[in-house]
């Protein structure tokens, strides 16, 4: 919930809609977004020190099996990484849909449902 309530004070910024209740597509696509930046950026830094880690090991086929190394190193590490970054943004996700539970109904697009009115 800290995370929810961080990302809802932090407000927009940028023209980015902050997480309210009332307009549920635009929250749910600001969350996507910025999981998507989260990943990107991410994943460039770690590139990049994968790549210097490749630059440790012996020039030419001598350096091959220490390049395998690293590199299946690295990719375990990524997943793990990345894997938290898609956790953390599930979780955004869950706690702003149970916060607005009693506001909005969404199906599984993001898309408003209606409540069928009570009979009178």
């Amino acid at each position: 919930m800290l995370l929810l309530a961080g990302l809802a004070a932090a407000g927009p910024t940028r023209g980015q809609p902050a997480l309210d209740c009332a307009h549920p597509s635009e929250a749910r696509s600001w969350i996507g977004r910025l999981r998507l930046a989260e990943i990107e950026g991410a994943e460039d830094i770690h590139r990049a020190a994968m790549w210097d880690a490749f630059g440790r090991c012996p020039a030419g086929a001598p350096g091959e099996p220490c390049r395998e190394a690293e590199r299946r190193r690295f990719e375990a590490q990524w997943e793990a990484q990345k894997r938290g970054i898609e956790d953390k943004y599930r979780s955004v996700l869950g706690e702003f849909v149970q916060r607005c539970r009693g506001l909005i109904s969404l199906d599984w697009r993001g898309r408003r449902i209606r409540r069928p009115e009570a009979p009178r």
